[in-house]
């Protein structure tokens, strides 16, 4: 039973006034029967109709159904009521183009969870449509279709079939078939027909409701003693009013013109409103299951085959090519600086800092620049660590073996052009632990070594005493190289001599430089056996190495080194003054002089340039000693001296073969500067181009001919990141375009279907998987050729990146490099991106369609 009160329904525009539809109506419907709504266009027939069906929503007043108020309802509930309660039966028939007869009506046992083929088959024999379930609509006439829409409504044996205008669009004959099968059914339910018919309301109907401009004016019953045909009663005649006349009725009436006359005009009488019984009917909570819902999305696909695949496809250039820009935008320069080091079997790196021009300019004087160097602080180390560098760093002291009895620091690539790859000095001496010692070189395996180490001695690799001395056993213990006094020179200690087998390894590289293929720096980068070599050389052979924890702190007082070269060094006083920016200070001991603390015996040269002397050998003996101010600074920092001392110029000698010659004390004091970093040994990869980037700003360079040509490259590949950032944003941005269109324009072209599925009671959940499966289907196929493409193309981006890198750099180094290479997280990242876009999409419009009631999308497609 329907019972209506004071319902009112007002719909409200921006562009014109407010429409009353229907004002104050009240209304008692029974639970079946053929009810007529009838009346103008606009008079409200439709409005009510859709207010009864859950299409719309009341304005005030109230609707209830079986004991439900429909004001009470939620979308969910109104779902179910349409779904358990109504039949609706559309003027327009509004069947699914895409489902077959047997699939538009089962559709509404799917709704309920059911599906029975028989009664499919006998709604179909109601209509006399037996045997059509194959079909498609468009294979249909107007009225098969209306019949189909009615079987569509009947399947289910609903409480109430709501029909609009169910004959509007179809021939007499056919309009006549339905609305007696209408009659028919309403033996079993309630049945509304909205009908501009007025005849077959008044042949067919059992109430008739007659609506003006939103109000009732006029409710009748059929008057259940009318007879519509002429009959004599209680020697009465009587006939209808407005009864067309046979000729039988004629021959009657003559036959009893005797009789009295009346006419029986109350076929409809005044409705009496049936009483509300109290009754109520519980809706039940009914959808379709997850594989009907994908049975329809696939039906739903077959019309959009081309488009989602030619959205997928646009869709996945857009992403290969995102792929690719986040591939140089994630590009980890230490990531590839490992690898190829990797490449190189080596896993360290050795720094060494430079002089900029304007300290090479401040050391003009000097003879060799290279001689000088440059002292590492700790607070540059502290930057290396805090760049990120996780490996552990070495200091590699200036304290070293002199290989060529000189002290010259010359390049690597200087010694190697000549009749061996022999290095002309060692790089430094490195402290490190026997951890360090046994990984580098495997089991050690000394060749020669002292019975006892000497603190301040170094252990050599057999690639550097090979460089010295053949014999190894004679070069253990006190070692000594320069000319001084008696032939004498500066002195060191070598503890031990370990193996490498670098002669084995490398045979091919000494085979070379026998033949003399070395001969210039390009044989040099395109030999992959000597870049290997030269590697080998900083990550160990080329160094000495100390397992003494203390040797920096000893060295600085070991007597053991009885010459230094040394930083700036000032001397005021008298009638001159000296400087000097890389003198040689030599102990007293080695000339066998007797000189005090604070006494200096002067090269003549050096005395006579700075003081206006004339002193020669012959006239050394007339010297007059006089005291100075002795002032000591680093290379490059002359506000701050190291020390200041009062000393007194004692002598001078030409044959002393460096600057100076002090006594003990000042020996000391420059002893105490003369052991300093000057390397920085990387033992690890991890966070590489970090360190190397800190050295750029710092002004070190790497001693690795593969490293820094690497390094140059991986810095021209970071300039054009922000560059690549600003592609990423705006190819997601595309992609957030075309999925949004494309979930818009799918539901926007189904906008019709998705009202009929609403009508009959699917909800908005179930309608989102149907059309989310589409979009979804997108994303899986986008996914899955963007990553097949991303996986392809990243080989060819590379090739063409380091193509043009070559322009800069022709080494094969740079050849070999795979700058861009196949990243599987950002591959997952960006499906997960697509299907979370893919969501997005969906639910925007999904919102939208939640909003708008089901009667307005029905009529989106009128």
């Amino acid at each position: 039973m329907i019972k209506i009160t004071s319902l009112n329904k007002i719909y409200k525009s921006k562009k014109r006034k407010h429409c009353h539809a229907l004002k104050d109506i009240n209304l008692t419907l029974p639970d079946n029967g053929l009810v007529f709504v009838l009346g103008k266009s606009g008079s409200g027939k439709s409005t009510l109709l859709n207010l009864i069906g859950g299409l719309d929503n009341v304005t005030s007043g109230s609707i209830e159904v079986d004991g439900n108020d429909l004001a009470k309802f939620r979308e969910k509930v109104f779902c179910n009521y349409r779904n358990t309660h109504i039949g609706f039966i559309f003027q327009d028939y509004h069947l699914i183009d895409e489902l077959t007869v047997y699939e538009n009506i089962v559709l509404s046992l799917n709704l309920r969870r059911l599906e029975d083929k028989e009664d499919v088959k006998n709604a179909l024999a109601r209509v006399d449509l037996a045997g059509y379930e194959d079909r498609y609509p468009s294979e249909l006439s107007g009225g098969e279709q209306q019949r189909v829409a009615i079987a569509r409504a009947i399947v289910k044996k609903p409480r109430i079939i709501l029909a609009d205008e169910p004959t509007g669009n179809l021939d007499t004959n056919t309009a006549r078939a339905i609305v007696q099968l209408l009659k028919e059914l309403s033996k079993e339910c309630l049945i509304l027909v909205v009908s501009h018919n007025i005849n077959d309301a008044n042949s067919y109907a059992d109430r008739i409701i007659e609506l003006k401009k939103g109000e009732i004016i006029s409710d009748k019953s059929r008057n259940p003693e009318f007879l519509d045909e002429v009959s004599l009663k209680d020697g009465e005649l009587i006939y209808p009013d407005g009864l067309s006349l046979s000729d039988n009725d004629i021959e009657f009436i003559n036959n009893n013109l005797n009789k009295r006359f009346i006419k029986k005009t109350d076929k409809f009488l005044p409705t009496n409103e049936p009483k509300d019984e109290g009754k109520k009917v519980k809706i039940e909570n009914k959808g379709l299951s997850l594989f009907k819902k994908l049975r329809l999305s696939g039906k739903f696909l077959k019309s959009k085959t081309f488009a989602i695949g030619f959205s997928s496809f646009i869709v996945a250039v857009i992403m290969v090519i995102m792929a690719l820009a986040q591939t140089i935008i994630a590009f980890d320069s230490s990531e590839i600086i490992a690898g190829e080091m990797a490449k190189k079997n080596t896993d360290s790196l050795y720094l060494t800092k430079v002089l900029n021009d304007a300290q090479k300019t401040s050391l003009n004087t000097v003879n060799v620049i290279s001689d000088c160097y440059p002292e590492i602080y700790e607070d540059e180390i502290q930057n290396f660590i805090d760049s990120g560098y996780k490996g552990k760093i070495y200091k590699v002291y200036k304290n070293n073996i002199h290989i060529r009895k000189s002290n010259v620091a010359a390049g690597l690539t200087r010694t190697f052009f000549e009749t061996s790859p022999n290095i002309f000095e060692t790089l430094g001496t490195m402290v490190v632990d026997e951890e360090f010692f046994e990984r580098k070189f495997g089991e050690v395996t000394y060749l020669a070594k002292a019975e006892e180490f000497h603190p301040t001695g170094v252990i050599i690799t057999d690639y550097v005493a090979d460089a010295i001395e053949k014999n190894y056993n004679s070069l253990i213990g006190e070692y000594r190289w320069g000319s001084g006094h008696n032939g004498d020179g500066s002195r060191g200690y070598i503890n031990g001599i370990i193996y490498t087998g670098y002669k084995e390894k490398y045979a091919e590289v000494f085979e070379k430089f026998k033949k003399g293929e070395f001969s210039n720096y390009q044989t040099i980068y395109e030999s992959e056996i000597y870049q290997s070599f030269i590697e080998e050389v900083y990550s160990g052979l080329g160094y000495c190495y100390s397992l003494n924890p203390n040797f920096e702190e000893q060295s600085l007082t070991d007597p053991a080194w009885d010459m230094v070269w040394h930083y700036n060094l000032q001397l005021e006083g008298g009638e001159g003054g000296y400087w000097d920016s890389a003198p040689q200070v030599r102990h007293a001991s080695l000339y066998g002089l007797d000189l005090g603390d604070y006494e200096v015996v002067m090269l003549t040269s050096k005395y006579n340039k700075s003081f206006g002397k004339d002193y020669t050998s012959s006239t050394a003996e007339q010297f007059v000693p006089h005291t100075v101010k002795m002032t000591h600074y680093k290379h490059f920092d002359v506000s701050t001296p190291l020390f200041s001392e009062e000393v007194t110029i004692v002598g001078v000698r030409s044959d002393i073969g460096g600057t100076l010659v002090v006594g003990d004390a000042l020996y000391d004091l420059f002893q105490k500067d003369h052991s300093y970093v000057t390397g920085l040994y990387f033992d690890g990869t991890e966070g590489i181009g970090a360190v190397l980037d800190m050295a750029d700003e710092l002004n070190f360079e790497p001693q690795s001919y593969a490293v820094e040509g690497i390094h140059t490259m991986t810095t021209a590949v970071d300039v054009f990141i922000p560059i690549f950032e600003l592609i990423a944003i705006f190819l997601c941005a595309g992609v957030v375009f075309i999925l949004m269109t494309f979930a818009s324009k799918m539901i926007r072209d189904k906008m019709h279907e998705i009202g009929i599925m609403k009508a009959l009671g699917t909800k908005n959940n179930s309608i989102g998987v149907i059309f989310g499966l589409q979009v979804m289907l997108i994303a899986i196929l986008t996914c899955a050729l963007a990553t097949a493409g991303y996986y392809y193309f990243i080989d060819l981006a590379n090739t063409v990146l380091v193509e043009s890198l070559m322009r800069f750099n022709p080494s094969s180094i740079v050849l070999d490099l795979d700058f861009l290479t196949f990243k599987p997280e950002i591959a997952v990242e960006n499906c997960i991106l697509i299907f979370i876009l893919a969501f997005a999409s969906l639910v925007i419009p999904m919102i939208k369609i939640k909003a708008i009631k089901p009667v307005k999308i029905i009529k989106a497609k009128d």
